[in-house]
């Protein structure tokens, strides 16, 4: 059985690009735009990983990181233009397994993807 991702990105370049790049790889990906996309799809499906862009309309990543409900939750890598020391800090208090600066270089982003399923320790990109 594969891996189930959620990829939460409203550049739909990006995330076309990323979804058909998890894909070749023999994951599962769901898709949504924004963080409340996000969190209906998570009220019905389980995901092993989450990918996770900071800015976006409607509910932006770090709304998205404090509206998760308690319990268990799959790690998530958040895609951010800007990953400074601060917003490091702040989505990692938040919850985030890793950080990936954008652009987005594929396989590195793969690499980080397979390290963050398989080891479940904090990854930075």
């Amino acid at each position: 059985m594969s891996r189930r991702i959620l990829l939460v990105d409203d550049d739909k370049l990006l995330r076309d690009l990323l979804e058909m790049t998890l894909a070749l790889e023999g994951y599962q990906v769901g898709v949504a735009s924004n963080g409340a996309e996000a969190l209906a799809l998570l009220e019905n499906t389980e995901f092993d990983l989450i990918v996770l862009d900071l800015m976006m309309p409607i509910l932006d990543g770090i709304r998205f990181l404090k509206r998760l409900p308690g319990g268990k939750q799959p790690p998530i890598i958040v895609l951010s233009a800007n990953s400074n020391a601060t917003v490091t800090a702040q989505v990692e208090k938040l919850g985030a397994a890793a950080v990936a600066r954008k652009p987005v270089d594929p396989e590195q982003f793969l690499q980080l993807v397979h390290s963050t399923l398989n080891s479940g320790s904090v990854a930075r990109s």
